[in-house]
């Protein structure tokens, strides 16, 4: 029985042991370094980078900060907000010269989200996913390849 009971014990601990969530060094060893990370730079705004693989930054997800299990659902920002966030992340003088801007009327089904508006540089392109009463969903800075 004692055995029955060290084997239970043993066991219980090996499986919450990988139920538990993995550490940030943990999933290096097993993936290397992230492609991406996520920064809060605003109280409730995050920006995620994605990065190339010499290490450059190759796009920026702003985004609502929002714990929820569904992200995408009912959280937006101002404009002005996700302005104020992508000129402090990328510069005007950083951008190069202003060449068009436009709307997108896209259909993304089920839930027909994906409208808004863009803006290309010479070094990049911003896309502004809208929401309703001139909030937005999030926005994406993609720099030019």
């Amino acid at each position: 029985m004692k055995q029955f009971v060290i084997v239970a014990i043993a066991g219980s601990l090996v499986v919450s042991g990988t139920l538990a969530g993995q550490s940030r060094d943990e999933l290096r060893r097993k993936y290397g370094e992230p492609v991406s990370q996520t920064f809060t730079v605003r109280p409730d705004v995050t920006a995620t980078a994605t990065y190339a693989a010499d290490g450059r930054v190759t796009e920026l997800l702003i985004s609502p900060k929002t714990p929820d299990l569904i992200k995408s659902r009912g959280k937006t920002l101002s404009a002005d907000a996700i302005k104020e966030v992508i000129d402090e992340l990328v510069p005007l003088s950083a951008r190069g010269k202003y060449l068009i801007g436009g709307f997108l009327n896209l259909r993304c089904l089920p839930e027909d989200d994906c409208e808004g508006t863009s803006t290309s540089y010479e070094q990049l392109t911003i896309y502004y996913n809208a929401a309703a009463e001139g909030r937005l969903h999030y926005a994406v800075v993609q720099w030019k390849q």
